[in-house]
């Protein structure tokens, strides 16, 4: 719900008493509260209701004094007392108000003032009836040097802000953007176990831009020759990325440098000489061997090197692919050794026969292992694409969905997913997380490209 914080009017006098009757601040006029002044308070209004209600009394040409501060209970923790006490001292500071003195009997407003607005604590004053707590029989008078507070508060809320994004957990710290990588075809999906997998250039292309439009900003390319073969043919590549970027211009293409299929580095790396509107702007970049159901992935410390070296030297950012603990010391050897360097981005790939299983404790620790300056984007294979994919948003990381690692959308495997209906997905959960999707200029800005 939200709240406007307004100057208060004539017709607001009695729902101010009736906001401050829980506190027992309500006995107005009496001896210890004279009179409301209206034109100095401030209230704020909620759907037609007051919420809280704030003020003050002009002391002097320079000294001011807050009145009452009342929150209705069942509002109490959206701020409203923040944004009634700014608000009174602005204006107080505007009429030329240096020092601000205020009474308080509750230790944790007492506490309250202090830590939000430098008060200090300068006396007690003897209650002159029952107000407020019962039995409390006096007041604690504190005062502010408004001068120092209005001088320094922009950076101690920056601070503050800059302290809880670094340090404080999601959502209290507030979510990055959200990047969807969209791996659409793969080494294995064939037309006969998914009909939606795109083989065809045209089809990668036309399922490169239907995912773009659905919340992907990044595209993991494998090519396909003309008998729906997975090949390293940089030509059908120049094809693929070159109609991607004239449709969907600052789309990030990622390329495969895959060693399931072949072994020679001069076939991996073919496609990392494109240039022009072909050039890919990332590609795979796999720090270890494993073995899958379908036959293994061959990486060598020293294939691995060469591949980082020619990205490094295309200026080809890695998309570091991760399925073991163990990788993520790869990495850092790489770094270490300046063959990857500045912003990192890690496909924590999750779930598979061979490698790490797809469980939360096992992404919380290689997430906790990675490198400085590094994203991440979690994936899970088959069945577990779904629960690391939001997991990783919850989480604050990144995602990496589509049919190259699950062709069902279902647990049961009777639906035959689409890499559009996968990355519609991502983002309505994204969506029910409120954290909202990358655009363009947010995911290069993230990735560091």
């Amino acid at each position: 719900m939200n709240y406007t914080i307004e100057k208060a009017i004539p017709d607001d006098y009695a729902m101010i008493l009736d906001v401050m009757k829980p506190w027992n601040m309500h006995h107005v006029p009496s001896v210890e509260m004279e009179d409301l002044d209206i034109s100095c308070f401030f209230v704020a209004r909620m759907s037609g209701k007051l919420a809280g209600a704030a003020g003050y009394r002009l002391l002097s040409a320079t000294e001011g004094k807050t009145t009452l501060l009342g929150i209705r209970p069942e509002f109490s923790g959206m701020g409203i007392g923040r944004a009634l006490q700014n608000a009174r001292l602005e204006e107080m500071f505007g009429a030329g108000v240096r020092r601000v003195v205020t009474n308080a009997d509750r230790q944790e407003t007492i506490l309250w003032y202090k830590k939000h607005y430098g008060y200090r604590q300068i006396g007690t004053l003897k209650k002159l009836c029952d107000f407020s707590l019962s039995d409390v029989d006096h007041w604690t008078t504190l005062e502010m040097d408004l001068m120092e507070y209005m001088r320094s508060r922009g950076g101690h809320e920056e601070y503050r802000k800059s302290y809880m994004a670094l340090n404080d957990a999601h959502p209290l710290s507030p979510y990055p953007p959200l990047i969807i990588n969209a791996c659409l075809t793969g080494m294995v999906p064939t037309k006969f176990s998914n009909p939606h997998v795109p083989v065809h250039p045209d089809e990668i292309i036309a399922d490169a831009i239907r995912v773009f439009d659905a919340g992907a900003r990044v595209v993991h390319l494998h090519a396909r020759d003309a008998a729906g073969e997975p090949t390293p043919d940089a030509k059908l590549y120049e094809k693929i990325i070159s109609a991607v970027r004239k449709e969907r211009p600052g789309m990030v293409c990622c390329v495969t440098t895959s060693g399931r299929n072949w072994r020679e580095f001069e076939q991996r790396a073919e496609v990392l000489y494109l240039s022009g509107d072909a050039k890919p702007d990332m590609a795979s970049l796999t720090l270890g061997s494993l073995n899958f159901f379908t036959g293994p992935s061959v990486n060598s410390i020293e294939i691995v090197e060469r591949l980082a070296m020619a990205m490094q030297e295309q200026d080809i950012k890695p998309e570091i692919e991760v399925f073991d603990a163990g990788m993520i010391n790869l990495a850092k050897y790489l770094e270490r050794n300046r063959l990857i360097s500045g912003r990192k981005y890690f496909n924590l790939l999750l779930g598979n026969i061979n490698t790490m299983p797809a469980t939360i404790a096992n992404l919380a620790a290689m997430v906790q292992a990675l490198p400085d300056n590094a994203i991440w984007a979690g994936a899970g294979l088959g069945q577990f694409q779904l629960p690391m994919n939001a997991a990783a948003i919850v989480a604050g990381g990144h995602v990496r969905v589509g049919i190259e690692d699950s062709i069902y959308y279902d647990y049961a495997k009777e639906v035959p997913a689409s890499n559009e209906s996968l990355v519609r997905r991502v983002v309505r959960i994204a969506d029910e997380l409120q954290r909202p999707v990358a655009t363009v200029a947010q995911t290069r800005q993230m990735m560091g490209l």
